[in-house]
């Protein structure tokens, strides 16, 4: 694992107070991943919406799928089914 290659997923209800939670994790994440601070917070914010929108959506589980990645050229966040990205600092 490094900033530039790590994966990992989380699995949280599908309630409108995790929002914050999943946005802490984005922060978290943004940090480790060195993103510059004008793109994370935007990555973060983006986040935010996401998971939000995810939260929520009606029907479905009572959970939520978060998977985050980090690669060579940027960091991932996929909630359900939408992908929120922010390219690494060169």
């Amino acid at each position: 694992m490094s900033p530039k290659a790590f994966t990992f997923k989380l699995t949280v209800p599908k309630d409108p107070q995790v929002v914050a939670i999943v946005a802490d994790v984005a922060a978290h994440a943004v940090t480790y991943a060195e993103l510059n601070a004008e793109a994370g917070a935007g990555f973060v914010e983006r986040v935010r919406a996401a998971a939000a929108a995810a939260m929520q959506a009606p029907g479905g589980p009572a959970s939520c799928h978060i998977e985050v990645t980090s690669d060579a050229t940027s960091l991932t966040f996929t909630i359900g089914t939408e992908s929120v990205s922010a390219h690494h600092s060169t």
